[in-house]
């Protein structure tokens, strides 16, 4: 059972982590419920809002292409196919 040391810390079980998809770093929110403590990731809204960054928004870090190359390589595959 976690414990809180001598400076306040309290070390989180790991599955806890896991489940929250907790990262190093991550800000928490404490917030007293009667004699419970509840502790929330904070989560961040995200800054990306527009169309053409939705790759990004789905955490795609490859090269970006245009309207135009995709619509050559779909007519690439699609020649071959035949």
């Amino acid at each position: 059972m976690p414990t809180l040391s001598i400076n306040g810390d309290v070390h989180i079980p790991d599955n806890l982590i896991h489940a929250l998809g907790l990262k190093p770093g991550a800000e928490l929110a404490f917030e007293r419920q009667g004699d419970a403590i509840v502790i929330r990731p904070v989560k961040k809204p995200s800054k990306i809002s527009r169309v053409e960054e939705g790759p990004q928004i789905l955490g795609y870090t490859g090269p970006t292409v245009t309207l135009e190359e995709m619509d050559d390589a779909i007519a690439k595959g699609a020649a071959q196919s035949l």
